[in-house]
């Protein structure tokens, strides 16, 4: 086993008014990702909670609402024959093509019946039918396509996490190339499993199991707060196996409950947002399926954004909270 965790600590020192001007030392740790070198900082109190958000007005109003039943099966597209399907139906989820898509291959997962879930209050099952539903079509697609190997699921929770629909839903994209995010894990995972002729993610959950980091399991995935988280409350679950699941495969019942679990975590602590994005990629032995799920900012009627330019212009993770402290709220719910 080859990992390092690697941090240093930065002191900033200064006459502090919140003290009178006398002088205050504020600690900030640097941590460096040990599979992709990217660096996050843990900054003290750097992620505002607001309290008691009022969102009834907002998530309440489902009239127009394109992934309502009644509405979903007469308004959104349907797939190309290639597919085998108009659109996909799994349980409460309805999958169809996505109509402002980000490649060749891009559909939309329509979660949930109802128009608006509570961030603590989703079924295991719903999110097991919506990911079969999404890998339906990632098969399909792979059957079509030889030369997509690369898929990502994700999603959107509410208007801080980006999304411009209350309606849960999940989005998949299937290509060539993966994302910036999925090809740097997939490069990363390659020139580890060459260094040292083993698989990282298999090292990594040797290295934190039951550790300060460690979360739970759920089955064949594994789940833990990452050493340099790229957001807030970050946790990832890390399957056993390789390849692209099946939409029976054991896994994505396993993904589906570590999901709610998390979810869970971050209701109790005050959240209610969030993005994930499950990364997966076909004939890749060094890459196994991997979900990251990080809570985004309170969503209240004047939420603020915690994307500043640290995030968005220099790629580096700002949290207040250490994973450490993540790991320890999160266990409780696995």
């Amino acid at each position: 086993m080859s990992i390092a965790f690697e941090r240093t600590t930065q002191t900033a020192s200064f006459y502090s008014p919140l003290a009178d001007f006398e002088s205050v030392d504020v600690e900030v740790e640097v941590r460096t990702d040990p599979l992709t070198a990217r660096r996050a900082r843990i900054v003290p109190e750097s992620f505002l909670m607001a309290e008691d958000p009022d969102i009834e007005a907002v998530v309440g109003d489902a009239e127009g609402c394109f992934f309502c039943p009644g509405t979903v099966e007469k308004v959104t597209p349907e797939y190309p024959d290639w597919v085998g399907m108009d659109r996909g139906s799994v349980g409460e989820a309805t999958s169809f093509p996505n109509l402002n898509p980000y490649g060749a291959y891009s559909n939309v997962v329509a979660l949930t019946e109802a128009h608006f879930t509570p961030i603590d209050a989703f079924a295991p099952e719903q999110f097991r039918d919506g990911l079969a539903a999404a890998l339906e079509y990632v098969a399909a697609v792979q059957a079509h396509d030889e030369a997509a190997r690369f898929a990502s699921v994700n999603m959107n929770f509410l208007r801080p996490a980006g999304s411009s629909i209350i309606h849960p839903h999940l989005q998949t994209l299937v290509d060539d190339r993966g994302t910036n995010r999925g090809a740097e894990l997939v490069r990363a995972a390659r020139t580890y499993h060459a260094d040292h002729d083993a698989t990282y993610w298999d090292d990594l959950r040797e290295a934190e199991r039951d550790g300060d980091r460690w979360v739970g399991s759920t089955g064949p995935v594994d789940w833990l707060a990452p050493f340099a988280p790229l957001h807030h409350r970050q946790v990832i679950g890390v399957a056993a196996e390789p390849g692209v699941p099946g939409p029976d495969d054991q896994v994505v019942e396993a993904l589906a409950t570590g999901l709610v679990n998390v979810l869970r975590y971050y209701g109790d602590v005050g959240l209610n947002a969030f993005n994930l994005a499950l990364h997966l990629v076909r004939d890749e032995p060094a890459m196994v399926p991997v979900v990251e799920i990080v809570a985004r900012s309170v969503f209240d009627a004047y939420y603020w954004s915690d994307s500043p330019f640290f995030t968005v212009l220099h790629g580096e993770g700002v949290v207040d909270e250490a994973p450490e402290a993540v790991a320890a709220g999160a266990c409780a719910f696995f």
